[in-house]
């Protein structure tokens, strides 16, 4: 259980910093299988994109696909006061006609505002003109790199949209990129320890590390012979990626020797799903959804049939703390347990945004399932959560989710970051979408005194609450609250939860009463 913990840990912490507990719908552009992918520019290049150009995308993209209509008059002010921070001699008068930058008190440029405040073109076009002449002008920004002055205006700009839309600089969306497609690196772990050394936590199995001999435990001392031992934890991840095929040498220390091995980076795809056997119960950890994670979630339901047999009591499916990652692995992973019918729907300006997810899948899992999900699981966990309760296809144990029912694009910008843009709304098969709200289980743990006395009085318990949550369309803040109170979010993972879970597989009674009580009938008939 403690590796478990630490590569839950790492994949949330991974995932918060890749999307803000975010569900990516689409990319621009996407990662080859190959050698290293054609979009990666050297700093040098990256560094030469102005900020006028990456402006002038994000604008275009937030006019034509953000979820709601943005008014750019008030954002334009907020995006050039995000750009021109550093320099206080620069200032901003918006009039209602015209947009005039000042330096010192002197005019620099002076610029007609366009009429149509949703026009995101022209309003882009104003800005990079407003851009251009204020670094002319100034002495400061000519000295500020550019990916400072990016990340201002961008930060500035996403502020003023929702909580889940956001700015990723090219460092960090080349690690975006690389958790959610993978790339070239050896199949690696890794953590700093209280007394600094860099530690390989855990080794993917089939990696180009596990076949060079490299172990869980192992020190890191260097790689390619430059010692590692006060590097940042960023950095010796950056040494550890590059070209697929590309060789690596990494030296390690285990115990008092140390080893050197000669490594050929492959195309590595981090982990988001592990199966752990208890009983006649199989445990899957889901941790994440990047472009593997079906695919290992069938193979771990195959290994779990064969190793426990026909005795097999069903499936625990662990989405604590899980936060996220693409669209289409949500509805590819409700698939395996959904043969037929709506998965979820989204809601969204665009006329693209507008779409039913459903099954078609002929081959599916027929297993009993309870899935557990605590306040950190969110987006596509909560796809997936909503889903398998609402069509009566699991019981849902834990405590309320997180809440967040939007989806993200993501846009590509000219600097190699990115813009991950909210573009619509998430909506469960009942009907109820799960924004702020969050996805009710069908048994909160928090509420279960006694496993041993589980029954069914403690899942007729929260009857009325599940028949309200689903009836919901538009709640108020104040419902929002007051719902979420009936079983408080959790950020913890506790074994208990298990334990319940497991519980109910057990008893083939009480888990039917519990898995249809969830279900899309049910509320139906009330």
């Amino acid at each position: 259980m403690p590796l478990i913990r630490f590569i839950r840990r790492a994949l949330s912490h991974a995932a918060s910093a890749l999307l803000a507990a975010s569900l990516v719908a689409s990319c621009e552009t996407a990662v080859g299988s190959g050698s290293a992918p054609p979009y990666v520019r050297s700093p040098a290049t990256a560094a030469d994109v102005g900020v006028e150009r990456v402006i002038l995308q994000a604008y275009r993209a937030i006019g034509d696909r953000h979820l709601y209509e943005p008014d750019f008059r008030k954002m334009s002010t907020e995006t050039y006061r995000g750009f021109a921070g550093t320099d206080p001699a620069l200032s901003l008068q918006a009039g209602d006609k015209t947009f005039t930058i000042l330096r010192d008190g002197r005019e620099v440029v002076s610029r007609p505002a366009p009429a149509d405040t949703a026009d995101g073109r022209a309003w882009g076009g104003l800005l990079a003109e407003l851009f251009s002449a204020s670094v002319n002008s100034s002495p400061i920004l000519q000295q500020t790199d550019r990916q400072v002055l990016i990340k201002g205006a961008m930060a500035a700009t996403t502020k003023l949209l929702d909580r889940n839309s956001r700015y990723a600089d090219p460092d960090e969306a080349r690690d975006n990129r690389f958790q959610r497609d993978g790339g070239g690196g050896v199949g690696i772990t890794v953590e700093r320890t209280e007394d600094k050394k860099v530690m390989i936590r855990a080794v993917q199995d089939d990696s180009p590390a596990s076949r060079g001999g490299i172990l869980a435990g192992d020190q890191i001392l260097a790689i390619d012979g430059e010692s590692m031992i006060e590097k940042t934890l960023s950095d010796v991840v950056h040494r550890l990626r590059g070209t697929v095929g590309a060789p690596v040498s990494l030296t390690v220390a285990r115990g008092a020797s140390q080893l050197t091995a000669a490594l050929k980076r492959g195309r590595v795809i981090p982990t988001t799903v592990v199966y752990e056997r208890r009983g006649n119960v199989a445990l899957i950890h889901l941790m994440g959804f990047n472009s593997a994670t079906t695919d290992t979630l069938r193979q771990s339901v195959e290994k779990a049939r064969a190793e426990i047999g026909r005795d097999i009591a069903g499936i625990i499916v662990d989405m604590r703390s899980n936060r996220g990652g693409l669209l289409d692995q949500a509805q590819s992973v409700a698939e395996e347990f959904i043969g037929d019918g709506p998965i979820f729907s989204t809601q969204g300006r665009h006329p693209d945004s507008q779409r039913v997810y459903r099954s078609s899948s002929r081959r599916t899992v027929a297993l009993p399932m309870v899935v557990l999900v605590n306040g950190n699981s969110a987006s596509a966990a909560e796809i997936v959560a909503a889903a398998l309760q609402d069509r009566g296809r699991a019981v849902v144990v834990g405590t309320t989710s997180y809440g967040k029912g939007t989806v993200q694009t993501v846009v590509r910008l000219p600097n190699e970051g990115e813009l991950v843009l909210t573009w619509s709304r998430l909506v469960a098969p009942s009907g109820y979408t799960w924004n702020e709200l969050g996805v009710l289980p069908n048994i909160c743990t928090a509420k279960v005194a006694d496993i041993g006395k589980l029954g069914l009085e403690t899942v007729d318990a929260n009857r009325a609450t599940l028949r309200r949550w689903h009836a919901e369309r538009n709640p108020s803040q104040q419902d929002v609250m007051d719902l979420r109170k009936i079983c408080p979010p959790g950020d913890e993972t506790p074994d208990r939860d298990v334990d319940i879970a497991a519980r109910l597989l057990r008893d083939p009674t009480l888990y039917a009463h519990a898995v249809r009580l969830g279900s899309i009938d049910q509320a139906q008939r009330h």
